[in-house]
């Protein structure tokens, strides 16, 4: 973003002592294991003081989210890079890339992203494995496949239950790591206990067959040098209709994505809720019979920052527009009555620095067996279901005013299941980092 501020790497200005500085990380370590919150801080900001990088990043995360303090995403990001220039850990090149995926305290810079990922990966940091698999996987070549199985692979050896249940389904498969069904299925009977529907689907994404590794210790490195996160290309689109504008792109985010959206948000599904066009507040209502969750910035992640970010190039925002994203699960009989998506007059949202909801984009993340349209009645429009595809649909007119015939609804789910990823756009700048 243009006005975004150019932000370097401090120089503190005290003398440092690496010793004293572990040992005031190790204290707040300890005060948070005790569940001492606020001797955390205190001991955090102590090792920061000294330049620890760990305590620098810990305490970069305290800011980032207020943790007892009011939110400071632009103080967290000068802390992170005094970690980085102290030496860094893996979650700090990683929440680097993170908060820079915004745009908003960090200037969007896809190389620096790439690097910071690339640093955090290497270090075996599982978050950046699991993101590193997905990406490598979009490329339909033997190398990026066998790749994006060793980075998924390492994920789900550091304990990462998303990057396990996408490693479950290529090792069913053969794709990119030979196949091991036995394997496969009982890693997915595990993580299935835990809440992750894992699919072990019968067939694999790309052309590509079964890959073996190509080194004597079973893991090629991967080609870090030839590691991209993010894509430049524009998306094809099908108009529907101009007033209101309704698009829709087929393959928006391919099949490893979308079970990485499920995977990431099936443990946290909660039956879903409506908001009150006047109060604002959160209710059940049979107008909504879904579950759902929401990528707050505590359950995001670099992986969901990516296709989110995506989605909403594809309604020609920036992420910083976009509410963080919603998750939502559809059983058989379960649907979303028509509605429309932008606040009403009323409504306390407007009050928000995003202001009114000007877009919706809405991607299907697997297929469903019968039913879950999408419609809309005004303008005698359907959309069926397929995993990948995206439905665009502006809620303002070309003035800027609400438009009624975005009225729209989601039909009940007849067999099967529907799964959906939600991602409303603000016509400002909303997100804080």
């Amino acid at each position: 973003m243009s006005d975004t501020p150019a932000l370097t790497s401090p120089t503190s200005p005290n003398a440092t002592d690496s010793e004293t500085g572990e040992r005031h990380y190790r204290q707040a370590r300890a005060c948070l294991a005790a569940n001492d919150l606020d001797g955390a801080a205190n001991w955090l900001e102590q090792a920061a003081a000294n330049e620890h990088p760990a305590g620098l990043t810990e305490l970069a995360i305290v800011h980032l989210h207020g943790f007892g303090r009011p939110a400071d995403p632009a103080q967290a990001v000068l802390l992170l890079l005094r970690a980085e220039a102290s030496g860094g850990t893996a979650e700090t090149s990683y929440l680097l890339a993170q908060i820079a995926l915004g745009g908003v305290v960090l200037p969007f810079d896809p190389q620096r992203i790439d690097g910071w990922l690339c640093d955090s990966a290497r270090r075996g940091y599982p978050a950046a494995l699991r993101v590193a698999g997905m990406c490598f996987g979009r490329t339909n070549d033997d190398v990026h496949q066998r790749a994006a199985a060793t980075c998924l692979e390492r994920a789900m050896e550091a304990r990462d239950p998303v990057g396990a249940a996408l490693f479950a389904d290529r090792l069913h498969v053969g794709h990119g790591v030979p196949r091991d069904t036995a394997r496969a299925i009982e890693l997915a009977e595990q993580l299935r206990a835990i809440g992750i529907p894992v699919e072990l689907s019968d067939r694999h994404d790309a052309a590509a067959g079964a890959m073996a590794p190509t080194d004597s210790q079973g893991q090629a490195e991967p080609p870090w040098e030839a590691f991209h996160a993010c894509e430049s290309e524009g998306r094809a689109r099908q108009i529907l209709s101009d007033a209101p504008g309704i698009a829709t792109c087929e393959e928006l985010l391919n099949n490893e994505e979308c079970r990485y959206l499920i995977y990431s948000g099936a443990r946290f599904v909660q039956p879903s809720q409506v908001v009150h066009p006047v109060t604002g507040q959160a209710l059940e209502n049979e107008v909504r019979t879904s579950k759902d969750m929401v990528f707050v910035p505590t359950h995001d992640d670099v992986g969901i920052r990516l296709l989110q970010r995506r989605m909403a190039t594809f309604a020609g925002f920036e992420l910083g527009n976009a509410e963080p994203l919603t998750l939502l699960q559809y059983s058989p009989g379960d649907q979303y009555r028509p509605h429309r998506d932008y606040f009403f007059p009323s409504a306390p949202q407007l009050a928000q620095p995003g202001g009114q909801r000007h877009s919706t984009v809405c991607t299907y993340l697997n297929n469903v067996e019968r039913g879950g349209d999408t419609v809309f009645p005004d303008k005698d429009i359907t959309v069926q279901p397929r995993r990948g595809r995206a439905v665009l649909f502006r809620s303002l007119d070309a003035d800027g005013n609400p438009d009624p015939s975005s009225l729209h609804a989601g039909l009940p789910v007849e067999a099967g299941e529907k799964w959906l990823a939600s991602c409303w756009i603000r016509v400002r700048t909303l997100r804080a980092f």
